[in-house]
C-alpha cells in the first residue's frame, strides 16, 4: 500500500467516527509521521470529493456544543482552536441559539433545589457558567429569573 492510500485511510477513518476540522485531520496525520506533500494532496482529495468540510463541521460543532450546555463565547474559541477562520465562523453566527436559552435550559437542569441564596454555592455556579462562555450579564439574568420561578412554586 502506498504511503498516499495508508494517509487516506487513516484520514477517512478519523472523518467516518466524526466531522473534523482540516487543521484537526492536518494534525492527525502529521502526529502519524506523514509527509506534509502527502498530507496536503489528501487533505485536497478529501475535500473534492465532499468527504471533509470546514463549513460542515462548523455547523455540527456548533448545535453539538451548544446542546451540551456551552455559550457563544467558548465555542467561537474552540472553534478558532481548531482551525476555523473567524470569516467562516461569522457566516454561521445566525445559527447559534440565543446564549440566554442555552444557559436558562442548562441551569435549570443543574441549580434545580439548589440555596441560590447560599453565596458559596451560587458562587460555584456563576464560576461553572463562566467557564462554559457565558457572560456575567446573562448568568445573573438566568439566576435572578430561576429565583423568581423558584420563589412562585414554593
Amino acid at each position: 500500500m502506498s504511503e498516499y492510500n495508508k494517509c487516506l485511510a487513516s484520514a477517512q477513518r478519523s472523518l467516518a467516527m466524526r466531522e473534523h476540522s482540516k487543521y484537526q485531520i492536518k494534525n492527525k496525520l502529521i502526529n502519524k509521521g506523514f509527509e506534509k506533500e502527502i498530507i496536503d494532496d489528501v487533505l485536497h482529495d478529501l475535500y473534492e470529493a465532499g468527504f471533509q468540510s470546514d463549513r460542515r463541521y462548523t455547523e455540527e460543532y456548533i448545535r453539538y456544543r451548544q446542546n451540551t450546555g456551552y455559550g457563544a463565547k467558548k465555542i467561537i474559541y474552540e472553534l478558532k482552536s481548531n482551525g476555523i477562520s473567524s470569516y467562516l465562523i461569522s457566516e454561521y453566527l445566525n445559527n447559534f441559539i440565543d446564549d440566554y436559552d442555552v444557559l436558562f435550559k442548562l441551569a435549570s437542569d443543574k441549580i434545580l433545589n439548589e440555596n441560590l441564596n447560599n453565596q458559596k454555592i451560587l458562587t460555584k455556579y456563576i464560576n461553572h457558567f463562566k467557564y462554559r462562555g457565558f457572560d456575567n450579564n446573562i448568568i445573573l439574568k438566568v439566576i435572578k429569573n430561576i429565583k423568581n420561578c423558584d420563589s412562585y412554586e414554593k
